[in-house]
């Protein structure tokens, strides 16, 4: 009998200490097994002095919300984390570090926060960003609920828990404690940490490096607090780790798709000013505007906010246990729509399908170069649907799923314009034109800044090696052009050696140079500069000899740089062709190229031709839709355009 009074005890007390909490705590106290106790203690640990009742509300919500996080690790991350440690990091060192360990597996050892995280770890997280909200003079602007997801949380993605905090903090405080500025101001202060984190002080760490090679799981806080590599997300992640271990409240914003790209995520940071709005930023872009000023650098569509907390607007968790099918572009459950902070309203209703009832989900989609992506949703209201805060001047496409994914148009593609109104891009057969083509994709954004880099340099020929008696074949006398050039050269005095030389500020950034004598080109041992940007192998003085437009010299010097040939005996130069830094996606000579049109649903075809010059040309093709030019011999970078005033425009 006592045996069974004393269960029956222990079953009251249980019962009672699961109703002191929400149902997400004890929802995670659930799933954390063995580990419950850890929560536990904290939970407990806060509950007992009154002072504490708003930590013990942080907890609530680390905790409430933990059963969603976790790590992802493998052995082969952790030792590719050392391996980077030890290296000097370039673009090649993941595809180094394949050669000498073989490469990253994608199955990731999942480990679940809620059940290792331990109680002690937690309460110092929580004390010291409280520390940190209360000390900060900007602290006071700052309400809890953006305090739980801008300063309290642990981790930023599926990193290893680490207690980095502290280590962030004992390096970045005292930059903040010296400088002089108005120390009132969340955003006179991210100026300061922005000013430190380029300057010279922090010549132990090298400038970013960007890995353009690899795409894994997080590389981690303490990894990064001495490494400055990887993608644009360990660029955000970082950052989140600064700004937050000195009480400047930020986060991570993004989109899923690019709306003008084939790259798919894109990450960049936010923070928040004492008057409560968010500023956007990134790693090389400063700003003291508004978060829609950051759309001027990147075309974004629509925006997401990733946050610590479960959002239960987000498309997998609304419609989860409905019979639709879940894109993999919508399945985070961490994202919030934030376009209201980057975009004016500017509502779009879009007709839907009669067969469509109230309620039914309907997606609006962007082109990645292959294949519509959906990038948001709204339910069918009275046969329409709405989308209130888009970007203007993106290509949108509104589209449904069958049940086991099978994407429909469900629309013409349109175009949102700054005034409001919308262009579907609808074929018009009666009114057909003639097409003169030049470019597969839109001109990169890297262009109008670096075509200026081409002007001044010289392509020289000379008998001594250190071009003691240079002869100036060429000046080139002002921006680059996208596509190649050629030079005849009148002088027939045979020369050893012929080297292209940068302009003043060029970084040389000449990309591919075809030396001919009579038609025939000229092979030879290639000399000059040594070294490149980043330690890159594909931006040395080789690369102006190698083949490929897509490689080019990157010096380490801006001014002086130069690579050429020796020959064997001196030749008589005829003509040099050459190509400035590139992106090839103009029309290449012996490359097959196919049209297509936007029609019924469906793209279309216009035909194959296989180019005999740097344009294309295509006759009576219905006007007034959408356009995309394939190359099938080569490349990746396409994207869709109309025809305008006989001009192609991207989108």
């Amino acid at each position: 009998m006592r045996k069974y009074k004393l269960l029956f005890l222990l079953s009251l007390w249980i019962l009672a200490s699961c109703s002191r909490y929400s149902p997400e705590i004890r929802e995670t106290l659930r799933f954390a097994g063995d580990n419950r106790v850890e929560l536990e203690k904290v939970l407990e640990h806060y509950s007992q002095n009154d002072a504490d009742s708003l930590k013990y509300k942080a907890a609530c919500f680390l905790i409430g919300n933990m059963r969603y996080h976790y790590c992802q690790n493998n052995k082969m991350l952790d030792i590719f984390r050392r391996y980077v440690l030890d290296t000097v990091p370039t673009q090649q060192t993941y595809t180094n570090f394949q050669k000498k360990y073989g490469p990253l597996s994608n199955h990731y050892d999942i480990t679940y926060d809620a059940q290792v995280i331990t109680a002690d770890y937690l309460i110092k997280n929580i004390d010291f960003s409280f520390r940190l909200w209360e000390e900060t003079p900007w602290g006071k602007h700052l309400s809890f609920g953006n305090f739980c997801e801008e300063l309290l949380p642990y981790r930023v993605g599926n990193e290893p828990i680490e207690d980095w905090k502290e280590a962030y903090h004992n390096r970045y405080q005292a930059m903040l404690d010296t400088a002089q500025y108005d120390k009132s101001s969340s955003l006179a202060a991210w100026h300061v940490i922005f000013a430190y984190l380029h300057s010279k002080v922090q010549e132990d760490l090298l400038e970013w490096v960007f890995a353009y090679d690899w795409n894994t799981a997080n590389l981690g806080a303490l990894t990064l607090l001495n490494l400055r590599y990887g993608t644009c997300q360990e660029q955000t992640d970082m950052l989140v780790y600064v700004m937050r271990s000195v009480g400047i409240p930020c986060g991570i914003d993004m989109m899923v798709q690019h709306p003008d790209n084939y790259d798919k995520q894109h990450w960049w940071n936010y923070m928040r000013d004492n008057s409560g709005v968010c500023i956007a930023f990134d790693f090389y872009y400063e700003m003291d505007e508004p978060a829609e000023k950051m759309t001027a650098i990147h075309k974004c569509g629509v925006v997401y906010r990733k946050c610590f907390a479960l959002q239960d607007d987000s498309y997998l968790i609304k419609y989860h246990n409905k019979d639709v099918y879940i894109p993999s572009s919508l399945s985070e459950i961490f994202l919030k729509n934030v376009s209201s902070e980057y975009f004016y309203e500017n509502p779009v209703i879009l007709p839907a399908d009669k067969k469509y009832r109230n309620g039914d989900v309907l997606y609006l989609s962007v082109f990645n170069n292959t294949t519509w992506i959906p990038i948001s949703w709204d339910e069918v209201e009275d046969e329409n649907v709405a989308f209130r805060y888009l970007e203007p001047l993106v290509l949108y496409q509104l589209s449904s799923f069958s049940r086991d994914g099978i994407y429909k148009p469900e629309s013409y593609p349109f175009v949102l314009y700054k005034d409001g109104s919308v262009y579907f891009t609808e074929p018009d057969a009666a009114h057909k034109q003639d097409m003169r083509l030049s470019r597969k994709f839109r001109f990169p954004w890297w262009w109008a800044e670096f075509r200026m880099h081409a002007i001044g340099g010289k392509f020289q020929g000379a008998n001594n090696p250190d071009f003691s008696d240079a002869v100036t074949f060429y000046t080139i006398p002002g921006p680059a052009i996208m596509r190649y050039t050629d030079i005849h050269i009148d002088d027939r005095r045979p020369f050893k050696y012929v080297r292209y030389l940068s302009g003043p500020g060029g970084d040389n950034m000449m990309a591919e140079v075809q030396i001919f004598s009579n038609e025939t080109q000229l092979q030879g041992k290639v000399i000059g500069t040594d070294g490149s940007y980043q330690n890159s192998p594909d931006k040395t003085k080789y690369s102006l000899f190698d083949g490929n437009v897509l490689t080019y010299f990157f010096a380490t010097q801006a001014s002086g740089a130069w690579s050429g040939l020796e020959f064997d005996q001196p030749q008589q130069i005829s003509r040099i062709r050459y190509w400035f830094r590139y992106d090839d996606n103009t029309i290449r000579e012996g490359d097959e190229y196919e049209l297509y049109y936007w029609g019924d649903h469906a793209w279309v075809s216009a035909g194959k031709q296989l180019a005999t010059d740097t344009l294309l040309y295509y006759n009576q093709i219905p006007s007034g839709t959408l356009y995309w030019l394939r190359d099938h011999t080569r490349g990746k970078e396409e994207r869709p355009f109309t025809y305008e005033d006989e001009k192609q425009v991207f989108w």
